[in-house]
């Protein structure tokens, strides 16, 4: 993975789970929370996918109703490797991104690097790799030496990897400084779609990351 400015996190974690929470408020969500046994866990997810894309009521969850008018011809065909230049340019263009949802840009360098700016998620900033073999999306959380207890900690995220759909948990270094770090993969063959899904899914687990696992981690210590 390139090397990302550490000027770009001076927005706190706790700053940016306030304005997620306060857009969803806006939006006229509300959080819930269900306690299920695990075997009802894939039956829950699917009820709660039909609930997003049938409501009325969460606009903002729902894909573009016309997701193929002005579509790039990656979004149907998946048959050409992504390259950090092409994928920046289909993001920028195309409609299935919502109004105002992010702000792309091309980070050149000896290995370029996407930097999307998820505007609903606190301004939280997410970077795109790609490789070749896979597109890496990633969100810096908060420094490894802020954290108390790290080793615990570390254990912590380990148990609680399964409760984060579709991410994982790393440490990287930046400036010299470790950071906790938040990834998802994609195969460089994949349709728009599915890197615009994996975007959102990650600034989700991002911010929930930032509030509820580090909450339940500090409660039971």
């Amino acid at each position: 993975m390139p090397s990302h400015s550490a000027t770009s996190y001076a927005i706190s974690a706790a700053q940016r789970t306030r304005a997620w929470r306060a857009e969803r408020k806006r939006l006229g969500l509300v959080k819930l929370e269900i306690w299920a046994p695990e075997a009802a866990k894939a039956d829950i997810h699917a009820a709660v996918r039909a609930i997003v894309t049938t409501s009325s009521r969460g606009p903002a969850l729902i894909a573009n109703p016309s997701p193929h008018q002005g579509t790039s011809p990656m979004d149907q065909v998946i048959d050409t490797d992504w390259t950090v230049k092409t994928l920046t340019d289909a993001l920028q263009t195309s409609v299935l991104a919502r109004p105002g949802e992010m702000t792309v840009r091309l980070m050149e360098g000896a290995e370029p690097v996407m930097q999307v700016t998820m505007h609903e998620h606190g301004d939280l900033p997410i970077y795109v790799s790609v490789g070749a073999e896979q597109i890496v999306v990633s969100a810096l959380l908060w420094p490894t030496d802020e954290q108390p207890d790290r080793n615990a900690f570390n254990e912590f995220l380990l148990k609680a990897q399964k409760l984060v759909p579709l991410s994982n948990f790393g440490i990287t270094t930046v400036g010299g400084r470790d950071y906790y770090e938040l990834f998802g993969e994609l195969a460089c063959k994949t349709t728009l779609q599915t890197v615009l899904i994996e975007l959102r899914m990650l600034a989700e687990n991002a911010i929930e990351a930032a509030s509820d696992l580090r909450d339940t981690f500090t409660a039971a210590a």
